[in-house]
């Protein structure tokens, strides 16, 4: 009879422990279902950051495919410097003649006496255009000219070297193209070019 009293009394006091081991096995799988959901979206908002730079990336190198072009070849951007290869017009010459100037449009003439125009180069750039269509990605540059240096290309090896080597193959315009790129949120992409532009 004792030992038959003893067990209901250990069985009453074992249940009161079930009740409390089955608690705290639910507040510890509340908290690993909490840590598996701040996993979750930490890897949301990581892939979110992952694409936006890679937008912004993309939208910094179309940026400065198409400052290139303006500097070496008419794309009907209404800015190009082509012609001041062969040495037939200036820098001022051409940007005078496309309405634009270095603190509104980003296109400054760095190769001055003095470098005049240092102070007004924008940190970033006055306009931005679109990588497609009318949303998304968007890009913008700023274009430096930084004088005339030496052009030498395979083609005319050794030329340059020569006291009578013509100006048009050996001082040669040269630019630094700065472009800025924005992805669809806060990502942003800065990449940076010289260029010494060649005949087309």
């Amino acid at each position: 009879m004792k030992n038959r009293g003893g067990a209901a009394v250990m069985r009453r006091g074992q249940q009161g422990v079930s009740l409390l081991m089955v608690l705290i096995l639910l507040v510890v799988m509340s908290i690993l279902g909490v840590a598996v959901l701040r996993s979750s979206a930490m890897q949301e908002r990581m892939s979110a950051n992952l694409r936006d730079r890679n937008d912004a990336l993309q939208a910094a190198e179309a940026g400065l495919r198409v400052a290139q072009q303006a500097v070496i070849a008419n794309t009907g951007s209404g800015v190009t410097f082509n012609d001041m290869w062969n040495g037939s017009k200036t820098f001022t010459q051409l940007r005078t003649a496309a309405g634009v100037t270095c603190a509104a449009d980003g296109y400054c003439d760095r190769s001055l006496t003095g470098d005049t125009e240092k102070s007004l180069v924008p940190t970033q750039p006055t306009s931005w255009a679109y990588v497609s269509g009318s949303s998304g990605p968007q890009y913008g540059y700023i274009i430096e000219f930084l004088g005339t240096g030496k052009g030498e290309s395979k083609d005319v090896q050794q030329v340059c070297n020569s006291t009578a080597a013509p100006a048009y193959l050996c001082r040669r315009p040269m630019f630094r193209v700065t472009s800025f790129g924005r992805g669809r949120g806060m990502g942003r992409v800065v990449l940076q070019a010289n260029i010494i532009s060649q005949p087309q």
